[in-house]
């Protein structure tokens, strides 16, 4: 009887336990890196950019056989793995094809098993990564609905005020602005969001560059995400937000300008800006 409960205490332990258990990998023998960095473009929408030397981060970059064709040598050489995949669906446009590898992380048979997923847009030029290590030991330090960096909105606030911007530009006249959103459900999104009782007032964030431990709160918090992406459109800043203080999740602050900082440069990008057919 007593091997039995000791057994179960272990068993009980092991489970509430908030150290992270790596999941086996589906690819091949799981790296000795504790970091992936993750991006990813498709139909030429961004170019697979050169990566500045990255010891002890696997960086992975996932797109189409074009793309990879019209890549340096030099650029794909200093990826650890430029993936073409089978998934996700060959009738999502590029743009939400992007999204399914920035909002899933955490299922990419690559990198599920890594602790510290990354996230750079494929717009994003970085110039050095020794940051990301540095910011990864921090969080470690913190509890695991903590662990997950983002960068604060460089000139709006709130979802509200997000929003109304681009209501307000579009009702300007603005032909990007209405060709990148006028066909997304972002005021039925607002209402659904109010019905909920989710807080739109919530701190805006910036979904181009982040960093996040790869755990259960978190990994339920991102399902989330592409499940708004899916059922309401591409504007996934507006669904961030009010989704980490659903799962209680608090992120830390890279106090960076998104447009004007040291660590990379976001370049426009080069392809369609919308998925919607015959847009460009």
């Amino acid at each position: 009887m007593i091997r039995v409960l000791t057994s179960i205490l272990r068993r009980l332990r092991r489970q509430s336990s908030t150290v992270f258990q790596p999941s086996e990998s589906k690819t091949g023998p799981r790296s000795a890196n504790d970091i992936a960095l993750v991006s990813a473009s498709f139909g030429g929408v961004d170019e697979i950019k050169t990566l500045p030397f990255h010891d002890g981060i696997d960086a992975f970059f996932y797109t189409d056989e074009v793309t990879r064709k019209n890549a340096s040598p030099e650029s794909l050489a200093s990826w650890t793995k430029v993936l073409i995949p089978a998934y996700p669906r060959r009738d999502f446009g590029p743009r939400l094809a992007s999204r399914y590898f920035k909002h899933q992380i955490h299922r990419l048979d690559e990198v599920a098993s890594y602790r510290w997923l990354i996230w750079a847009d494929a717009s994003v030029q970085l110039h050095q990564v020794s940051f990301i290590a540095e910011h990864v030991a921090a969080l470690c330090l913190l509890p695991r609905r903590k662990r997950l960096l983002l960068i604060p909105h460089p000139e709006r606030q709130t979802v509200r005020a997000e929003f109304e911007h681009i209501r307000e530009e579009i009702d300007k006249g603005n032909e990007g602005a209405r060709l990148r959103y006028a066909n997304e459900n972002m005021a039925e999104q607002m209402l659904w969001f109010q019905a909920h009782g989710w807080n739109i007032e919530a701190r805006l964030w910036c979904g181009t560059f982040w960093m996040v431990e790869n755990n259960e709160v978190i990994n339920r918090c991102w399902d989330d995400w592409w499940d708004q992406q899916l059922r309401w459109g591409m504007m996934d800043q507006l669904s961030l937000p009010v989704l980490l203080e659903e799962h209680g999740c608090v992120p830390q602050s890279l106090e960076i300008d998104l447009y004007d900082n040291e660590l990379f440069t976001k370049i426009p990008h080069k392809g369609p800006i919308s998925d919607t057919p015959g847009v460009s």
